[in-house]
């Protein structure tokens, strides 16, 4: 099936840098005006580090039938930015794609979600060469709705971060889950995407959900996420709260913390640092303003936090800037990009900062920028000469485009 993305613009537009430097901000939008969606981004290097591709997965509209729901599909763009031949489209039912990565031969995998016969999510794993033709893909039909959220590489194959309403049993006040109610899914699968033993599903009695899964310090590998379980007064925590979760390397898992306070936070995306952890995330309770906040946590996860504080984007503004944290990476040496969204409705753009180890915005180093409509940014990425990469979607009425910005502070 041969399907053909529009590139609808390639615009420097509305433009806010803080840094007084000639712009060179590529801005572009792909889309065929119905429901597209940019929700992760991978580079592919030369061996001199120079950016070859970008390869973005998200939810693609299928041409050949526009009054259907969009379709999990991959697109790759070159430097500048331009789609490099057709996108690839995963088969011919509604879904999408939430994670991209890169393997070490240059191909690239994504997990994500299709909608069953009965409407349900049922979690997928493709494997994709790096032009884009397909070399393995497997949908894991399950009871409920499971859906693929991260994935990651490892010495068997593959582990993937899901999520699942499927009820589980026991339920009592400390186990077990009501069926409707989300849970972190953890997923082994070999290179031919045959999966092992199952592992069992994760969190507490509520709604939890892993937003990213990375390497451990420790060999193993570390999720965080979100959930809506506190384990203090709630004179002391309320809301959603972060979780995290240590996975050894046989998949099993180990008993998860909570961390948060009054205000409700959900995580966002993490790093692992050489003394712990950098978690970013949102933090406000619903109706109120929005703000991006950053925990520091010790390799021992269940010590108090090295430092935690909400972030100030906006340092000269009396008035509290309403903004959302979505994506993490690292940036130069001993700083990190964060990207969202800043402002709310038909105002909001896509937003990019950099913080330092302490979580502190590196003055100069802002980045406000879009169009009509609202924009959010899903994914970021550091590139080759301090490029700065993000993806996102640009919403407007009822139908979404794909955003993709790339410029250097």
């Amino acid at each position: 099936m041969k399907i053909r993305i529009l590139v609808i613009a390639t615009l420097l537009l509305l433009t806010s840098c803080e840094k007084g430097e000639t712009d060179d901000t590529i801005l572009k939008f792909f889309s065929k005006a119905y429901k597209d969606s940019g929700n992760s981004i991978a580079v592919a290097k030369e061996s001199e580090g120079k950016d070859m591709y970008y390869f973005i997965c998200g939810q693609l509209t299928d041409t050949l039938a526009n009054s259907a729901p969009g379709r999990a599909g991959v697109i790759k763009a070159g430097p500048d930015g331009n789609m490099i031949g057709s996108p690839a489209i995963l088969g011919n039912t509604a879904g999408s794609a939430s994670r991209i990565i890169i393997l070490g031969n240059g191909d690239i995998v994504c997990t994500g979600y299709v909608l069953n016969t009965a409407s349900e999510k049922d979690l997928f794993v493709w494997h994709l060469s790096s032009g884009l033709a397909e070399i393995a893909y497997r949908v894991y039909n399950s009871a409920g709705n499971q859906y693929g959220v991260d994935i990651i590489e490892t010495e068997e194959g593959f582990l993937v971060l899901g999520t699942t309403d499927v009820k589980r049993e026991p339920a009592t006040e400390v186990t077990g889950n009501a069926a409707g109610k989300k849970d972190i899914l953890l997923m082994r699968v070999n290179r031919d995407l045959q999966p092992f033993a199952s592992i069992p599903a994760v969190g507490y009695i509520g709604n939890d959900e892993g937003v990213a899964i990375k390497k451990d310090l420790s060999g193993g590998y570390i999720v965080v996420g979100t959930t809506d379980r506190s384990d203090r007064p709630a004179s002391e925590q309320a809301g959603t709260n972060i979780i995290i979760l240590r996975v050894n390397a046989d998949g099993s898992t180990t008993q998860p913390r909570i961390l948060g306070g009054t205000l409700s936070e959900a995580a966002s995306d993490f790093e692992v640092l050489n003394d712990g952890y950098l978690i970013a995330g949102t933090t406000g309770n619903p109706g109120t303003t929005q703000q991006g906040y950053i925990w520091k946590m010790p390799v021992d996860i269940y010590a108090s936090p090295v430092f935690e504080h909400a972030i100030d984007i906006d340092p000269s503004s009396s008035v509290k800037t309403t903004f959302s944290v979505r994506a993490m990476c690292r940036y130069k040496t001993n700083s990190f990009l964060l990207a969202g969204q800043y402002g709310t409705g038909l105002s909001a753009r896509l937003l990019v900062f950099s913080v330092d180890a302490f979580g502190v915005p590196v003055e100069g180093r802002k980045k406000i920028t879009g169009g009509s409509g609202t924009q959010i940014a899903n994914d970021v990425i550091s590139g080759d000469s301090d490029n700065i990469i993000t993806v996102g979607t640009n919403s407007y009425e009822s139908n979404s485009m794909i955003c993709f910005l790339k410029f250097r502070f």
